[in-house]
Formats: structure tokens, sequence, C-alpha cells
């Protein structure tokens, strides 16, 4: 699936006991993996410039 010019792709390394904790989470928000991801890395950021 292409992704928009306003956005990039990374690529990290996890445990799979921590992708599973968070295939939970996700489940439970009716999010994307990806899309939980992205946001808990926006909250860290924002809380970081705050």
């Amino acid at each position: 699936m292409p992704i928009s010019q306003d956005n990039t792709r990374i690529l990290i390394t996890i445990s799979k006991e921590l992708k599973e904790k968070l295939v939970i989470i996700a489940k439970k928000e009716g999010r994307s993996i990806s899309n939980l991801c992205s946001k808990i890395i926006s909250d860290y950021t924002k809380g970081k410039e705050e």
C-alpha cells in the first residue's frame, strides 16, 4: 500500500512478547498495530516537547 508524501516508514525490531501485547491493545482500541505505534510515538514526543 502506498503512503502519502507527508509520511515515511521506519523499521523497528521488538520482542515477540511486546508485539503480542501491542496486538491485544490495538484490537481493544480498534486500531492497527502500526496506527497504535504511531499514536504512542506521537504522544511520547508531545510529552517531551512540553
